[in-house]
């Protein structure tokens, strides 16, 4: 099995479990109806904010693992429109760390000399996610499963790198 497809099925798991507990915790009470077609059913997942706890990268990529797991929730539910409001959450986290990492209060732990090389495998990798935020807009699921599958390849290559 493939790196990528351990992940999409990783995903999957986490979603569907993620999805389970957030069912149960949102049942209505016994005897209670629930309303198809609520405003809730496209409302992103809950996720940190760009300026949560840790560090700009490590928010980030709290953001990447909810849009991820919205992808795939999405892919699912054929519906990947909700996915572009999780992208503009990671576009904001994204200056967030380039701002960090110019201004000196963030450094890379791993290989901080390489910041030429982190800075262009954080711009491919935003491309990917330029194509995901496309798929999104058009609800072009069959195209958003591929640009999450983009995504998901370039992760390895940045954490090799760069994560401790």
């Amino acid at each position: 099995m493939n790196v990528t497809t351990s992940l999409l099925i990783t995903l999957a798991v986490t979603s569907a479990v993620s999805c389970k507990a957030r069912d149960e915790a949102s049942a209505p009470a016994h005897g209670s109806a629930t309303v198809q077609g609520s405003a809730d059913e496209h409302a992103p997942a809950e996720v940190h904010d760009a300026a949560a706890p840790g560090n700009p990268v490590q928010n980030e990529m709290r953001l990447l693992t909810s849009l991820l797991e919205a992808s795939i929730r999405g892919i699912g539910a054929r519906d990947v429109r909700p996915i572009e409001h999780e992208l503009h959450r990671l576009h904001a986290a994204k200056e967030a760390t380039e701002a960090a990492l110019h201004d000196g209060s963030y450094r890379l732990p791993k290989s901080p000399d390489q910041l030429a090389a982190f800075a262009a495998l954080d711009e491919a990798f935003h491309k990917d996610l330029e194509g995901l935020a496309e798929a999104s807009h058009a609800n072009d699921v069959p195209r958003a499963a591929e640009a999450v599958g983009a995504i998901l390849r370039g992760c390895q290559g940045c954490h090799a790198t760069f994560r401790p």
